[in-house]
């Protein structure tokens, strides 16, 4: 019979990920412009990859995503050095649009009342009055 491994390993693997990465893309993003947050960690089942979903609020994108894909090299030293396991997951980066998607959705949903509100007849309730 196997031992059974620990079902929190990845998740705790993910969340140390996600703090160890927060200072160290502050450092690698200085000349940046824009607030870069950690959104998400998904290591795989072997710990040998891990993708890492980064938002971006008030900078180009794709400047920003391309300026850490160049340090990335960095990037995974100073993490190697933070980690202690024997496997230190190889991370990739990708762009997580979904808070830009709920603002435009949100934009959408502000332009339908908006219309509703100007087309509604300028009428006035009337009082009903008991028969």
């Amino acid at each position: 019979m196997q031992p059974k491994k620990d079902t929190n390993r990845i998740a705790k693997v993910n969340s140390f990920i996600q703090q160890a990465l927060g200072p160290i893309l502050l450092e690698f993003l200085e000349p940046a412009n824009g607030l870069v947050t950690i959104s998400k960690v998904e290591a795989s089942r072997d710990l040998r990859w891990a993708k890492v979903w980064i938002s971006i609020f008030g900078g180009d994108d794709q400047k920003i995503l391309d300026h850490i894909n160049r340090s990335l090299y960095h990037i995974q030293g100073e993490l190697n050095q933070k980690f202690t396991t024997k496997i230190v997951p190889r991370l990739q980066f990708f762009l997580d649009t979904s808070p830009r998607y709920a603002e435009h959705i949100d934009e959408l949903v502000r332009r339908v009342h908006a219309e509703e509100e100007q087309n509604k007849p300028a009428t006035k309730k009337r009082k009903k009055t008991a028969a």
